[in-house]
Order: structure tokens, then C-alpha cells, then sequence
């Protein structure tokens, strides 16, 4: 026969184990929780010399068959502790990016945002070295050599392309909104976001290509003017033309 009370007692038990765990993981995915904790195994893991390595490639893939892969070459990659916070805010980026002309141009800079105070926080709990980046060379290939096992983010983008906007389109702005910045050209910034589990002595493998990114995103270029050199129509800055 089962003891009900002891019964009671063990599922009493485990529902506070399973909230203390809950509370745990909410903590490091508020904004602004102290990192110290989230990045301890890590650094542990390192001193112990219980790293693997990351290696991979980046590549459009063969158009038809029997064609070869195109390598991405000067791809960003940067490999960090897994944080639930900073995963959570991709989250909210992505979320109807598409929805608006603003969204679209609001989620790179969004993105930079978070990585920057991700890095940061990172750095001032004393886990530089867990930051690891690399570009791809001219064989879309890398390696990231030393990674203490646990989990892993892997971030890495590709900026394509790019346009420039002619000073004629913009003349009429200028003078309406002198001190706004002004959009001198763009370009699209592909992102991949993969999770990883590195294991120690071993090497994990990973493929970027256009079937797995994250996000595309537009990166503008911008301008802010100055008041002091607002022209009026018809007039001309500088010495009269001789």
C-alpha cells in the first residue's frame, strides 16, 4: 500500500525543487542579472582544460546539380555563453519584423544593441575570454579553437551588397529637417543564430548556408547634418564659382 502522506511529502518536494530551478533560470534572463553565475561553469570548464572546438563553413549552395558550393568569404562569427536573456530578445526582434517598412530597418541596429550590452555584461563579470570571434577566409571556412564545453550561441552575419543615395534626392529634406539624420545608402546584413553543445576533446561542426539563416535585415547608412550649413534655395555654399 502507498504511504500517501510520504507520497505527498516527495511531490511537495519536487514541486519546490522544480521552482527554485525556475526562479533560477528567470534570474539570469531578467535584463541586467549579473552573469557571474551563468558564465562560472565556462570559466571552470576551462581551467580545467575541458574545451573542444568549433569548426565550419559558409556557403551559398550549388544552384544545380553537379555544381559546386559558392564559400562566403569575410563572414562574422562570433560564438558566446548561451544566455536567456539575450535569446529572448532576439525573439522580441524578430517577432513581426516584417510587419513595417520601420520593423525591417529597426531590427539591425536592435541586434547590434543586444549584442554590445550582452558583450559588455559579459566583460565586466570577467569572462572576456569566453568571447570568441572569427571571420570566414576565402573558403567560407573557420575555427574557433579553445571553447570550454557547454552550451553555446553561435552569431555570425554577412553585410551583401549596398546602395548609395545621390545628394539630389535628399536636397529638399535637408532643408525642411536640418538637424534629422540623413539615409546615405544601405545594405542587407544576413544573420545565422544556431545553438551549440560543445563537448570536450571533441570537434563540433557547423554549416551556414542560405537555407538556415536567422533574419535578414536592411543596414542603413546614416548622416547626421549639421544646422551651421543649411543653404537656402537658390544659394550656394562656398566662394562664387569664378
Amino acid at each position: 500500500m502507498i504511504d500517501r502522506r510520504a507520497f505527498m511529502r516527495i511531490l511537495a518536494a519536487a514541486l519546490l525543487t522544480a521552482l527554485l530551478a525556475a526562479r533560477a533560470s528567470t534570474a539570469l534572463a531578467l535584463p541586467g542579472a549579473d552573469l557571474t553565475a551563468l558564465i562560472a561553469p565556462y570559466l571552470a570548464a576551462r581551467e580545467q582544460g575541458a574545451v573542444g572546438t568549433v569548426v565550419g563553413r559558409a556557403y551559398a549552395e550549388a544552384s544545380r546539380p553537379g555544381a559546386s558550393p559558392r564559400p562566403y568569404a569575410a563572414v562574422s562569427v562570433l560564438l558566446l555563453p548561451r544566455s536567456l536573456d539575450f535569446e529572448q530578445q532576439l525573439d522580441a526582434i524578430k517577432a513581426g519584423w516584417r510587419d513595417s517598412p520601420d520593423r525591417l530597418v529597426d531590427a539591425d541596429p536592435k541586434v547590434r544593441a543586444a549584442l554590445t550590452a550582452l558583450e559588455r555584461a559579459v566583460l565586466d563579470a570577467g569572462g572576456g575570454m569566453l568571447l570568441k570571434g572569427e571571420s570566414t577566409d576565402g573558403t567560407g571556412a573557420f575555427r574557433l579553437g579553445d571553447v570550454p564545453e557547454g552550451a553555446w550561441m553561435l552569431l555570425a552575419w554577412q553585410e551583401i551588397g549596398g546602395t548609395q543615395k545621390g545628394s539630389q534626392s535628399t536636397r529638399s529634406g535637408a532643408m525642411n529637417f536640418p538637424t534629422r539624420s540623413e539615409v546615405m545608402g544601405s545594405s542587407t546584413v544576413v544573420y545565422w543564430r544556431l545553438r551549440l553543445d560543445v563537448k570536450a576533446g571533441e570537434e563540433t561542426q557547423v554549416r551556414l548556408h542560405d537555407r538556415n539563416t536567422w533574419l535578414t535585415a536592411i543596414r542603413e547608412v546614416r548622416n547626421v547634418r549639421d544646422p551651421e550649413k543649411r543653404t537656402a534655395p537658390g544659394q550656394q555654399q562656398g566662394p562664387s564659382p569664378r
